[in-house]
């Protein structure tokens, strides 16, 4: 008895393949950035102040430093790799378009390789169609479009799932394997996970001693920077990590992944991990090491679901997202191609129901907002207090000022997470803000309002007037942390007023007019 033989649609030039899922997904990602920055009256944006605490933190690894503020070590960015990326040009005005680059870049490398698991996968000219409308269905284009570093740890992710594959089907460990495996964990590090699951296969399919040093790599700069992170005396895990752990409060495994499932993307996660978990059963009789691919996967998916973050732009899942799109493809190689084409097609579609609607309504506002607000105040500080201020959200303050910025929320500041953390008494801000000389905080009060001692003196609020964006809030309280200071900080927002765009306004509290 002979094995049926499945007939496969005519295989199109891989190049050409390649070409068509790179182009989809730098048109995608060109469509959001002109729309946004028609919402910003035409200057480009980032859409997020993270990518400032990156670019803050860079330019302190130029200097010789890690941090935000010279001569104060912090670990306000949680990608052991991404910072020191973007450390050429710094001081310069060049190096704040080192994100965009890296982005675009990373964008089209990870969708080259999706474009090469549809060739690899067998699914023939319908297969350069899917691979050009990926990048819109899994919103990889609004991952590029934050600037930060999760767009290449897509690419780390994508070349890990095509390595393994290619193992699972040579017997061979390729250069995609290695590389995968070690800038997933360089990049961010739940890259780990999928390293880890690697490794795991290789080594359940015989190769136990590849297998560990494919973990071994796996582990290697998440080694590396815990331990550059306490040779420069701080804790082991960055504070960005630290304070998300604590601000989630105590909910355990189970809570969080009940917390990551009530969210849209955690649904679509869910969906995704659960479809190539059955796959993978149903082929590990067939084929132990197919199998064993699948499940790898799909545990990263749900470990993700249980450990990880959801959302913050969609930015955080799409590595999984991605990895198990690619790999029910390659899994479903077996089956007819029928069968492939509509689990495939089905699942991108399911990523356009999910995250198509947030891109243009939410997210395509986000650069006019970062404008309207965090650039404010990074102008504010730098050209008319010219002293140190604090802040909860850092990022574009500490890039363009060249004064001290306390970061109240603790990312950047070591001493503020921990009194934060420490469940303190209302007022906590008040010691942290007078050892400095501090004469404006810039907060959310909503974040930071039982942080306020009674002896400030709020003096207005910077609002917010774009309808949609993704925020940590759309009114910033600005205080005067002591009486004396209350004059000159008033002449300094009053010349800084005329600045503002269209859609931020400044309103003085009723004590102050």
């Amino acid at each position: 008895m002979t094995d049926r033989v499945i007939s496969r649609p005519p295989a199109p030039n891989a190049v050409n393949v390649l070409l068509v899922g790179v182009a989809g997904g730098l048109a995608a990602f060109v469509a959001l950035t002109v729309i946004a920055m028609s919402r910003n009256s035409g200057a480009f944006e980032y859409a997020l102040d993270d990518v400032y605490i990156h670019l803050a933190v860079a330019g302190e690894i130029a200097r010789g430093g890690y941090g935000v503020n010279p001569g104060e070590v912090a670990s306000a960015a949680s990608s052991p790799l991404y910072p020191f990326l973007l450390t050429p040009f710094a001081g310069t005005s060049l190096q704040r378009w080192l994100p965009l680059i890296w982005n675009v870049i990373a964008l089209s490398v990870a969708s080259a390789l999706f474009a090469l698991v549809m060739v690899r996968a067998g699914l023939g000219r319908v297969g350069a169609v899917l691979a050009t409308a990926a990048p819109f269905a899994l919103a990889t284009y609004v991952t590029a479009f934050t600037g930060m570093e999760n767009m290449a740890h897509v690419a780390a992710s994508l070349a890990t799932v095509l390595g393994l594959w290619h193992f699972v089907q040579t017997d061979r460990i390729g250069g995609f394997l290695i590389a995968g495996v070690v800038f997933a964990t360089a990049l961010r590090l739940e890259g780990l996970a999928l390293g880890m699951a690697a490794g795991g296969v290789v080594a359940l399919s015989g190769r136990t001693g590849a297998g560990l040093g494919l973990m071994a790599l796996a582990v290697l700069p998440a080694v590396l920077f815990v331990l550059f992170l306490m040779w420069l005396g701080l804790d082991p895990l960055p504070n960005s990590i630290t304070a998300k752990l604590q601000d989630t409060g105590p909910v355990g495994v189970i809570g969080k992944f009940q917390l990551n499932i009530a969210t849209y993307g955690g649904r679509y996660l869910l969906v995704l991990a659960v479809v190539v978990l059955l796959v993978s059963i149903a082929l590990y009789s067939r084929d132990r090491r197919v199998g064993l691919f699948g499940l790898a996967v799909a545990a990263v998916g749900l470990a993700h679901l249980a450990f990880g973050s959801i959302g913050w732009m969609d930015r955080y899942e799409t590595y999984a997202n991605v990895s198990l799109v690619a790999a029910l493809a390659l899994l479903l190689g077996s089956t007819t191609p029928l069968i492939q084409v509509l689990a495939v097609s089905l699942a991108l579609a399911g990523g356009v129901v999910t995250y198509a609607p947030y891109a243009l309504s939410v997210y395509a506002w986000n650069p006019a907002a970062i404008a309207a607000q965090h650039a404010q105040l990074a102008r504010l500080a730098s050209d008319h207090i010219n002293a140190p201020v604090a802040v909860n959200d850092i990022g574009y303050v500490a890039w363009a000022d060249p004064d001290y910025v306390l970061d109240l929320w603790g990312l950047a500041s070591s001493e503020a997470l921990s009194v934060r953390l420490a469940e303190p008494d209302d007022g906590w801000a008040g010691p942290l803000v007078s050892m400095r000389g501090i004469p404006l905080a810039m907060i959310y009060d909503n974040w930071l309002g039982d942080a306020v001692p009674k002896d400030w003196r709020r003096l207005g609020s910077l609002h917010l007037e774009i309808p949609n964006a993704f925020l940590g809030g759309r009114e910033v309280a600005f205080y005067a942390t002591g009486t004396a200071v209350v004059g000159d900080l008033k002449q300094a927002i009053t010349e800084w007023q005329p600045g503002l765009p269209s859609r931020a306004r400044f309103e003085w509290a009723e004590e102050t007019e």
